[in-house]
């Protein structure tokens, strides 16, 4: 799965592609991704912590009965993830993706938000499905008044955010998927730097 799953530049370093479908489901008038119970299926994986954080929030907010869940596991001689059952017609992510948008060939990563409805990707960034996930489905929530994301830390929140995006949550792919020496020296170099910020 390497190589279809951790890209690299000509120095050996890993380098994560953004993600590709950033829409947002809202219930402002027009938006085409309304909040429903029943409508959006969430596409995870038990191994990938970015899909990890997204079924922790579907949980601690109590939403395992307004959106499904789906969840893949690795096909390591292909480099993709696949399903035990069809999924839209789909036996793999690639698939999937492909009936999103015909003639895909980007990466196929989990999570996915995905639109029974319109049969397409709502959203496949980790931090943006968990903010969703957090304010735009308590009507159908069993924990409504649990708030990940208060307005008042957001902007805390967002500081954080940025500083361990980069070289922790990112830093462990950095060092795990380096293919040079010196790329993971750095990379380690970077992790344990800011880890020790951190404390």
């Amino acid at each position: 799965m390497m190589s279809k799953l951790a890209p690299r530049n000509q120095a050996g370093a890993y380098i994560r592609p953004a993600s590709q479908f950033r829409n947002f489901v809202t219930p402002e008038a027009g938006n085409t991704y309304q909040p429903e119970t029943g409508r959006y299926t969430l596409y995870a994986a038990l191994g990938c912590p970015w899909a990890h954080r997204t079924l922790v929030v579907r949980t601690l907010k109590g939403l395992e009965a307004a959106i499904s869940l789906t969840l893949a596991s690795p096909c390591a001689s292909e480099g993709i993830w696949v399903f035990e059952e069809e999924e839209e017609g789909c036996r793999n992510l690639p698939q999937l993706y492909n009936l999103a948008q015909p003639g895909y060939s980007g990466r196929s990563t989990v999570p996915v938000l995905w639109d029974k409805q319109t049969r397409t990707i709502v959203n496949n960034e980790s931090a943006e499905i968990i903010v969703m996930l957090n304010g735009e489905f308590n009507d159908f929530a069993t924990n409504p008044d649990l708030d990940l994301y208060p307005k008042e830390l957001q902007e805390k929140i967002e500081l954080w955010n940025e500083k361990v995006y980069h070289n922790v949550n990112n830093g462990v792919y950095r060092c795990g998927f380096a293919q040079t020496q010196e790329a993971y020296e750095q990379a380690c170099r970077e992790l344990f730097t800011t880890l020790d910020q951190i404390d």
